[in-house]
């Protein structure tokens, strides 16, 4: 396990309007500066339009590189709109990480 990266102890993420493949690299690097310089993340979602799952694998990725370095990493509220859509297509909302993506305790990681 990495330790936990020094600097700023918590900072919010917000994503608004298009998250999808297009938005894809800005969103990798706002999640990876996030995970660089904070020991817990906050990922606000709420003002979310379009939403494919490529959003949905990085945040993931996100999810996973942020438990190897022992970073929290949540969610503001839970999905809602075109995130609680794409999870559905995906199938993802009943999966092992819907804690997570509906903001309920015990988030598999």
């Amino acid at each position: 396990m990495t330790e936990a990266p020094s600097g700023v102890s918590e900072v919010t993420v917000k994503f608004s309007g298009a998250a999808t493949i297009r938005q894809a690299d800005e969103i990798a690097d706002r999640l990876g500066q996030a995970l660089a310089q904070s020991a817990a993340i906050l990922l606000d979602c709420s003002e979310l339009d379009e939403v494919d799952f490529s959003f949905i694998q990085l945040v993931v990725a996100a999810q996973k590189q942020a438990a190897r370095q022992g970073i929290s990493l949540d969610m503001t509220s839970p999905a809602r709109g075109a995130l609680l859509a794409a999870l559905a297509v995906c199938g993802v909302d009943n999966g092992p990480r819907r804690a997570f993506w509906l903001h309920q305790q015990g988030s598999a990681v």
